[in-house]
């Protein structure tokens, strides 16, 4: 309970992407986004500029309740830890890498999504 900074209760709107969310075997709100970038990244400074956005953005650290509850509930928590992920793929070749790239995207896509995870 101490995480928590705020509870909500869910608009109609996201009570029906809930429902068809729990009860449909489509992913219509998942969505996945890739860019490119070129050049030398700094990787610590990348990640402390997700950090920032996340604290400033409370809907990026919210997650859904509604097992064993009388109405389903946004809890928005005080602080989060992201999950990262890093994969250096410089050693292969572009279809290796590309292959890589599409078999981690599938392998993401049919991950099932916990509405009530935080981390």
């Amino acid at each position: 309970m101490d995480n928590i900074a705020d509870l909500y209760e869910l608009s109609t709107m996201q009570q029906g992407m809930l429902f068809h969310t729990l009860y449909s075997s489509s992913e219509v709100y998942f969505e996945q986004l890739s860019c490119t970038i070129t050049g030398n990244l700094n990787v610590w400074a990348f990640k402390q500029a997700w950090v920032r956005v996340v604290a400033r953005h409370p809907i990026l650290r919210t997650s859904f309740h509604w097992q064993e509850l009388d109405k389903p509930l946004q809890v928005v928590h005080s602080t989060v830890k992201l999950p990262w992920s890093e994969h250096d793929w410089k050693s292969l070749t572009l279809s290796e890498q590309q292959a890589r790239l599409e078999s981690f995207y599938r392998a993401i896509a049919t991950l099932d999504l916990n509405l009530t995870k935080h981390h």
